[in-house]
């Protein structure tokens, strides 16, 4: 009989850790959001925002459409460059997955949409390839945050606006600079941190997970493949700048479908404003935190409060009725359900923290 140290571990951190931590996430998220709308009923006369969604251009939505069969694309073009030649998956893979992941983060807490593209755009149950996929993600993820920070200088040079803004700028500097800088670091250190984390595997005696770690720190330095090609990453940047241009324009359209004088100037502003916001924890879609950045944002271009609201609820019910249908659409594609997605979420990120020493 083994003795007991040497029988496999299996440690669910998803039923211990990774649960408390989405209730927690969603806990907190309500809280802020309802912060975010007991702020909003302060400065908003809510009939007059009705009135002003009563005013609502049907024709002027096919706008925002068009724009958006083309947003996501070329998002799912821009996050297959990211992959390593080597291990790129086909451009309808990255469509598909993209969509069902902006659906998941609308409907599920604790950003369950990002850790739905780990899951299926690989092999299943495969760490490897999950790791070189979050690596992409937080690539993509800093290529945002780079654009909307110079889509906030460009609102400081065109509107001048309240001192809120520049706290928002620092802020996001600090984040996706350091992240920026942390992602070098791990691209051209790698060898210098895999030694970092095995001494540490030994200090506590755990040598049998340095190999495994190994894989994994290896399989993300690979991810990160992109940052290491000036070429590359000028592409990365003009889609980039593509990407965010043309949700200004669905801004845009969708103004003009309330009859609101919104010049493609400030709807980059309010793009750039309303994407740096979302950086803070919210409840599942950004509700409440969405309506507050954007009502804020509209009224740096001249609009009045309660009719900023209105808009800034056009806006997000148009996101979110579009991503929720594009990904309902995706998943019935690829033959799975709502509920058996989040049961594969579970169940990918249970076997995600099972350690088996060997004996």
């Amino acid at each position: 009989m083994l003795p007991p140290i040497a029988m496999p571990i299996r440690i669910k951190w998803d039923g211990v850790l990774g649960r408390r931590f989405r209730v927690q996430s969603a806990v907190v998220g309500l809280l802020i959001g309802l912060g975010c709308v007991a702020i909003l009923l302060r400065q908003v006369d809510l009939k007059q925002s009705w009135n002003a969604l009563g005013r609502l251009n049907g024709p002027f939505m096919l706008i925002p459409l068009a724009v958006f069969f083309v947003n996501l694309p070329l998002r799912a073009w821009r996050w297959q460059l990211i992959f390593p030649s080597s291990s790129r998956p086909s451009l309808g893979a990255c469509l598909t997955v993209l969509g069902i992941g902006n659906m998941a983060n609308f409907l599920l807490p604790g950003r369950a949409g990002d850790l739905a593209r780990c899951v299926l755009v690989g092999r299943a149950g495969s760490l490897t390839e999950s790791s070189r996929t979050l690596a992409t993600l937080a690539v993509e993820k800093v290529l945002d945050g780079l654009a909307l920070i110079g889509m906030v200088l460009f609102s400081i040079w065109a509107l001048h606006p309240p001192q809120w803004v520049f706290q928002l700028l620092k802020v996001a500097v600090l984040i996706f600079g350091g992240a920026l800088i942390l992602l070098v670091a791990l691209r051209y250190r790698t060898r210098v941190l895999i030694a970092c984390v095995r001494r540490a595997f030994r200090i506590v005696h755990l040598p049998s997970l340095e190999e495994k770690f190994d894989g994994l720190l290896n399989s993300f330095a690979d991810g990160l493949n992109a940052i290491g090609s000036a070429g590359q990453m000028l592409a990365l940047l003009l889609i980039t700048g593509v990407i965010w241009t043309s949700e200004a324009a669905t801004i845009w359209g969708l103004a003009g479908a309330l009859g609101l004088a919104v010049s493609l100037k400030s709807a980059v502003v309010a793009s750039a404003v309303l994407g740096l916001g979302l950086m803070i924890p919210a409840a599942p879609g950004g509700l409440g935190t969405y309506e507050l950045f954007g009502t804020e944002a509209f009224k740096l271009a001249g609009i009045a409060a309660s009719s900023a609201l209105a808009l800034t609820i056009v806006i997000h019910a148009w996101v979110f009725v579009a991503n929720i249908t594009v990904g309902i659409c995706l998943l019935a594609i690829k033959g799975i359900s709502l509920a058996q997605l989040r049961n594969r979420l579970d169940t990918e990120s249970g076997a995600g923290s099972t350690i088996q020493p060997s004996s």
